[in-house]
């Protein structure tokens, strides 16, 4: 999604006003760098510009400011108020996330809220290309097993965490599988302006009559959890785990289930057929294993929540497009871009 915005922000008077924000913010005189786009793949679900600051000892750090998009965006309301407390609760349970936060309800100072990190330098592996090129697959089978393995500690962390602690997780009808798939549901509605892809009504039926209950106990889910929302070390530890805008409370199968269809669709983009894909990887049905019995009960439905994570995917494409078409850029790849992976597409007509 680089380079799409639906209204250009005007960079230089944001620079001034950060820069007037930490001298206030810190109490000494800086100088805020030029403001640059701190992921070649951010878009709109976040404006995310990175930038260093200077203190008048000479002094300096790498800063990234995450702003609700100028002009909208994929969704409806940028909760970075959430999204500071989930990061700061997810630290102290020991799940690696950008500290300290700095999170600005103000909006007169840039024009919109925002919320400021520390920049931390290291590989973001690509979603559609991982396996076929880039560092993840030059590194090596011993880097590719760190990252495939810190990969699932993050998702079994995140476990640790009681679900009364995180209270504005909720979807505002609850939690669990049916409060997750009405939010979508009309999620899609609304990011269509009513006019859902027969596509999509087919998806969303598919998945209503198959709904899975709910397990006893229900877990944090990440809600992105996929390799290129990650940061990693030279040696592939994994440094900071990012985008917890859509965390919410429910079973441990949503966010493993979203890794797998994600991986997979990956692969189906590639044009691959491997499993694992990269040699350092567990395959399939050994990672499936591998986290039951890292959480102690088998992995249900599992087929279902790898198409709901395409379905919640595909949500977010049509809004893309429909917000392409909006501003004349119909002709952009993305509004061609296919709606569903063929894998889920088979499975909701089979």
């Amino acid at each position: 999604m680089a380079g799409i915005t639906l209204a250009q922000r005007d960079l230089p008077g944001t620079q001034r006003s950060l820069g007037e924000w930490f001298e206030r913010r810190f109490g000494e005189p800086v100088t805020v760098s030029g403001l640059e786009a701190a992921n070649k793949a951010s878009g709109w679900s976040c404006e995310s510009l990175k930038f260093s600051v200077r203190r008048a000892d000479g002094a300096a750090a790498d800063y990234v400011v995450r702003i609700p998009p100028t002009g909208g965006g994929i969704f409806a309301e940028y909760d970075l108020l959430a999204q500071t407390r989930t990061q700061e609760l997810l630290r102290g349970y020991g799940i690696a996330t950008p500290s300290p936060l700095y999170y600005e309800p103000d909006d007169t100072w840039i024009g919109s809220r925002f919320l400021v990190m520390p920049r931390i330098v290291g590989h973001t592996p690509s979603d559609t290309s991982y396996a076929k090129r880039g560092w993840l697959l030059d590194s090596g089978p011993d880097v590719q097993r760190r990252v495939h393995d810190g990969f699932l500690d993050i998702l079994l962390a995140l476990h640790r965490v009681p679900q009364n602690e995180a209270p504005w997780l909720a979807r505002p009808s609850g939690v669990g599988n049916t409060a997750e798939l009405t939010w979508w549901r009309d999620y899609v509605e609304w990011g269509t302006d009513g006019d859902v892809p027969g596509v999509m009504v087919d998806a969303f039926d598919w998945l209503r009559r198959r709904l899975p209950d709910d397990p006893d106990r229900l877990v944090l889910c990440w809600g992105d959890a996929r390799f290129s929302n990650a940061i990693y070390a030279d040696d592939g530890e994994l440094l900071a785990a990012l985008d917890w805008e859509q965390a919410c409370w429910c079973p441990a199968e949503l966010d493993f289930g979203w890794w797998l269809a994600t991986r997979r669709q990956m692969l189906e983009v590639a044009g691959l057929t491997l499993d694992p894909e990269l040699p350092g990887f567990d395959s399939r049905a050994t990672v499936v294993a591998r986290f039951e019995e890292m959480i102690g009960r088998p992995l249900d439905d599992l087929h279902w929540y790898e198409v709901f994570a395409m379905v919640r995917m595909s949500c977010c494409i049509v809004r893309m497009q429909s917000l392409l078409r909006s501003i004349g850029q119909g002709d952009h790849f993305l509004a061609k871009a296919p709606i569903l992976p063929t894998f889920a597409v088979e499975a909701i007509n089979g």
